[in-house]
């Protein structure tokens, strides 16, 4: 490694350092503004070490979903410093293009995206029960419960977007029932479920019903579902949805397969598959984007090139989002929902990389 190449490296660290620390101390002061009275009202705990815990087993799995823009504003930092102290062009001139300017921060971005993998892979699964304990202290069992996904001893799996612990009810439901075989039976999608205790079941509202041929898995029969509800009986009681897996995305690729398999026509779990994958390699797309557009700007203000990282991180993951959202709903395919924003990006950067005058 040349002494340009470690120097380099070396402002990249310690940008990456500032940003680390700025974006995570945002996030713990945010978080616990939002928490303060749960922390306060805390029974029978050391505050002092529920707070080291709650944040501890958090801090991780935060890291991973904001690491892309930890990493697009480490490179921005550096951009700036290079330009405010005029080492940009000398470089240039020198004959080293930018691309091989800038390979030290790129080869340290692609670290970061292994570290990535690993801390989602290997480490957060490990915090799940301490992360729920600690959020079942913090928020005193009362906090609505999102992407819920359990199934019951009558062979029904059971979907929601999220479930109200203080009315017993869940919300945008799916109810799926399955024969010996895994093939579909029939499946129930409604607006509402409240869980009904003395009719020993839940009471779907606003939805429709679906029958299915247990051979060629067609649609037989699709009705509405009756104006006072449809009671579908389960041994599935409040209490053990407020046992489900509050850390969903949590799980590793073996058990994501494992869930794959046991939910078949659940397209969720294919998706969460996938975007294993893909949420790590959204770090060196967004910044095969983002340097571009940074050495373009050619400002040597550090707020302009927040601007720009900010601007151009929410618009890179609100897409992420919104084709995730659509495959875990079913209206697209899980590889299509999971990759095409990484494969379409991922070529615009390459494109504006090259394109980079030298």
């Amino acid at each position: 490694m040349s002494i340009l190449d470690r120097y380099v490296l070396r402002a990249w660290v310690g940008a990456f350092a500032v940003a680390t620390l700025a974006l995570l101390g945002f996030y713990l002061v945010a978080d616990l503004l939002a928490h303060m009275d749960g922390f306060l009202h805390a029974q029978n705990v050391n505050r002092l070490v529920l707070f080291a815990r709650y944040y501890g087993v958090r801090l991780p799995i935060f890291f991973v979903w904001v690491a892309p823009m930890i990493s697009l504003c480490a490179m921005m930092l550096t951009l700036t410093r290079f330009a405010r102290a005029n080492e940009i062009v000398p470089v240039l001139v020198s004959g080293r293009s930018s691309r091989r300017f800038l390979l030290p921060a790129f080869a340290a971005t692609g670290m970061v995206s292994l570290a990535m993998f690993w801390v989602d892979e290997r480490v957060a699964p490990r915090l799940g029960e301490a992360f729920r304990e600690t959020e079942r202290i913090v928020q005193g069992g009362g906090k609505d419960i999102t992407q819920l996904v359990l199934s019951d001893s009558n062979s029904q799996d059971w979907f929601a977007e999220k479930f109200h612990p203080g009315t017993n009810s869940m919300e945008k439901v799916l109810v799926v029932k399955l024969g010996g075989d895994f093939r579909r039976f029939s499946d129930v999608k409604a607006e509402t479920a409240e869980w009904k205790r003395s009719r020993g079941g839940w009471l779907l509202k606003n939805g429709v019903e679906t029958t299915y041929d247990a051979a060629s898995q067609r649609r037989t029969e699709r009705k509405a579902l009756p104006e006072e509800g449809l009671l579908v009986i389960s041994d599935l009681k409040p209490q053990d949805v407020n046992e489900a897996d509050q850390a969903i995305r949590m799980s590793t690729l073996s058990q994501l397969e494992h869930n794959i398999e046991q939910f078949p026509f659940q397209p969720f779990w294919r998706v969460q598959w996938h975007s294993k994958w893909t949420m790590p390699l959204s770090n060196m797309v967004l910044l095969l984007i983002g340097v571009p557009l940074l050495m373009r700007s050619g400002s040597k203000n550090v707020f302009v090139g927040v601007g720009i990282s900010v601007g151009l991180g929410i618009g890179f993951f609100a897409l992420i989002l919104a084709f995730l959202d659509a495959g875990n709903a079913g209206r697209m395919d899980a590889v299509t929902a999971a990759w095409f924003p990484i494969v379409l990006f991922g070529a615009i950067g390459v494109a504006m990389m090259d394109a980079i005058s030298t």
